[in-house]
C-alpha cells in the first residue's frame, strides 16, 4: 500500500497547490489571508505557498486550507467517502514547514517530504477510519446500506478537524498518549455527523471551513502538547478492529486504482504546471514543476526547502 499510497500523496500535492495558486487570483479569498494581526509576523513561522506570508503554525493552516479548498475544484479521484485526501494539507505542511525551519535553526534534521506524504495519508487514513464509525453507529446510515455514504460539509469539517489534531501531534513528537487526547479534545467539539446523501460541497460563502477546521486541529493539537488533559472518552460503535481493517484495505485498494490511471496522474500534471507558470516568473514555475519530475527525489528533499520554492518573495 505505501508505494501507491505515496504515490497518490504526491498527486494530490500537486493538486493542491494548483488549486491555491489558482484561488489566490480571488481577491475575495484573499482578503481573508494573513495574520490575524495585520502585519504580523513569526521568526521560523510556517509559510503559504503561493505568498509571501510567514505566519504561527495555527494561522499559517489556515491560510493553506482556505487557498486549497477555496474552489472546490480538488481532483475527485483523489478523494473518498470521508473527504479529500488534501483537507488536512493545511494543519500538516504548515507544522512541518515550521518543524523543519526551527530544526534547521537548531541544528537538527528537518523532516523530509516523504514525511510529509505519510503525514497525509496516515491523516486521511484517521478520517476514513472516523466517518466508518460514525456511519455504522447512526441507524440513518444504517438504512443507506449498500450505498455510497459520503460526508456532508459539516462531517468533512470535522473529519478534517480531528485527523489534524492527531497527525499534528505526531509531526511535533508527541507521545501516543498526546495523540489519544488531541483526538478526545476534537472529537468533544463535535463529531463526524450528517444527513445520508447531504451535498459534500462548502457553501459559496463559506469556501473557509476546511481552512477553519484544520487550523482548529493545529490549536487543539497544541493544547494537548501542552498537557491539557482529554475528556471523557467516548466509546466508538462498532468493531474498531473490524472496521480499521476493512478501512484500510478499501483505501488500499483506492489509491493503487488510482496509482494505476495514468489519466489521472496526466490531468493533474498538467493542471499544476499550467496554474504554476500563471502565478509565478518562468524561471520559479520551472524550478517548481521540476520538483515534481523524480518523485523519490522530491520525497527525500526537506519539506522546508520545498515550501522555499512554492512562495512569493
Amino acid at each position: 500500500m505505501e508505494v501507491a499510497a505515496h504515490e497518490v500523496a504526491c498527486l494530490a500535492l500537486m493538486d493542491s497547490l494548483a488549486c491555491a495558486f489558482k484561488a489566490l487570483q480571488d481577491p475575495a479569498c484573499n482578503k481573508l489571508l494573513g495574520s490575524l494581526v495585520p502585519g504580523a509576523t513569526m521568526a521560523f513561522g510556517a509559510r503559504v505557498p503561493g505568498t509571501s506570508y510567514q505566519l504561527d503554525p495555527v494561522q499559517a493552516a489556515f491560510n493553506i486550507g482556505t487557498t486549497v479548498s477555496w474552489l472546490q475544484a480538488n481532483d475527485p479521484a483523489l478523494a473518498t467517502e470521508s473527504g479529500h485526501l488534501a483537507d488536512n494539507l493545511g494543519a500538516i505542511l504548515a507544522v512541518a514547514d515550521y518543524r523543519a525551519r526551527k530544526a534547521i535553526a537548531e541544528g537538527d534534521s528537518p523532516p523530509r517530504v516523504h514525511d510529509l506524504f505519510a503525514a497525509l495519508i496516515r491523516a486521511h487514513e484517521l478520517a476514513s477510519l472516523e466517518w466508518a464509525r460514525s456511519v455504522g453507529g447512526n441507524a440513518a446510515f444504517a438504512a443507506t446500506e449498500g450505498t455510497r455514504t459520503v460526508a456532508s460539509a459539516a462531517a468533512r469539517c470535522a473529519l478534517t478537524r480531528i485527523a489534524s489534531a492527531a497527525c499534528v501531534v505526531t509531526l511535533l513528537g508527541g507521545s501516543e498518549g498526546q495523540v489519544a487526547a488531541a483526538v478526545a479534545i476534537a472529537r468533544s467539539e463535535g463529531h463526524a455527523t450528517g444527513c445520508p446523501g447531504a451535498a459534500p460541497d462548502l457553501d459559496g460563502h463559506e469556501r473557509w471551513r476546511i481552512g477553519d477546521a484544520t487550523s482548529r486541529g493545529v490549536r487543539l493539537a497544541l493544547l494537548a502538547l501542552a498537557g491539557q488533559a482529554a475528556p471523557l472518552p467516548l466509546s466508538p460503535p462498532g468493531d474498531a478492529a473490524v472496521m480499521q481493517r476493512a478501512g484500510m484495505a478499501d483505501l488500499d485498494q483506492t489509491w493503487q486504482a488510482v496509482a494505476a490511471a495514468p489519466t489521472v496522474a496526466g490531468r493533474v500534471r498538467d493542471r499544476f504546471t499550467a496554474c504554476v507558470a500563471t502565478h509565478f516568473p518562468a524561471a520559479q514555475a520551472g524550478k517548481l514543476a521540476a520538483l515534481f519530475v523524480d518523485q523519490a527525489s522530491l520525497e527525500a528533499l526537506p519539506v522546508n526547502e520545498l515550501v522555499s520554492m512554492a512562495v512569493r518573495n
